[in-house]
């Protein structure tokens, strides 16, 4: 075989190897393994419309949220953030049920979610700045209730700071007012969970399992397989409570 037929030769051989996509193969331990593609167009939509100050948003955000990244669940799930809640809007600014303080940290969740839209990655700023406004007695300086979970999880505190005051956090904000506002049926209070456009109303706490009932997918996360053992009641656990959540009529006692 000639010089010029064993390059032929050889680039035939090689041509389909070259064309292996980097997205659907990984190398491990010396060999490629092709991965399957992710069909995003499964995924189940869970909307969670909260405000910041509600102390039952921050409960169900820090204690049963969570839930979705700490199991394979979010792999079946687009989950969307939506810090709006219960505010209204009176002239050109926003009003918010718990007063200005929480408008401000509405502000800043939708700088954060917008800045880094990775949603494990704002999840778990909006899941800290929670924890931080349920405890007792309540931060009083505002800035501190985020900037130390912005420091722990190296997001820019200037960055943050700078959408706020530049006005482009209001911006944000009134779209989520919006979103909220084309909610159909209208939110009775928050957190109001939403699976694939319906409301979970009450039974809000069970969202897993409602997620796994609209997935259509052929490769059921193991959340899904082991979650029915799990469910708890949420009219048990709302037993104590006077109200499933934070209604626009009422103003919580924070102090």
């Amino acid at each position: 075989m000639g010089y010029l037929q064993q390059f032929i030769f050889f680039i035939l051989v090689a041509l389909p190897f070259m064309f292996i996509s980097p997205t659907h193969s990984s190398l491990a331990n010396g060999k490629v393994n092709i991965l399957p593609p992710t069909n995003t167009s499964d995924k189940v939509t869970l909307a969670l419309y909260y405000e910041t100050l509600c102390p039952y948003c921050a409960d169900f955000i820090t204690n049963d949220l969570v839930k979705v990244f700490l199991s394979d669940l979010f792999t079946i799930v687009n989950l969307k953030l939506v810090p709006w809640g219960n505010a209204d809007i009176l002239g050109d600014e926003p009003h918010c049920q718990h007063g200005e303080d929480e408008c401000y940290l509405n502000t800043i969740h939708s700088c954060v979610i917008y800045y880094w839209p990775d949603v494990k990655k704002h999840f778990d700023f909006i899941r800290c700045t929670e924890q931080q406004s349920s405890k007792k007695p309540l931060v009083k300086n505002r800035a501190a209730m985020w900037k130390q979970c912005s420091e722990k999880l190296g997001m820019s505190a200037h960055r943050i700071n700078k959408c706020y005051t530049s006005g482009y956090g209001l911006k944000l904000l009134l779209q989520y007012a919006n979103e909220t506002a084309k909610l159909k049926p209208p939110h009775e209070y928050v957190p109001w969970v939403v699976v694939d456009n319906q409301p979970l109303k009450d039974d809000f706490e069970n969202f897993v399992k409602y997620v796994c009932e609209a997935y259509k997918g052929d490769h059921k996360p193991e959340a899904c397989k082991t979650q029915a053992a799990n469910v708890s009641s949420t009219h048990d656990k709302m037993a104590n409570r006077i109200h499933p959540g934070c209604y626009a009529s009422e103003i919580a006692n924070l102090g």
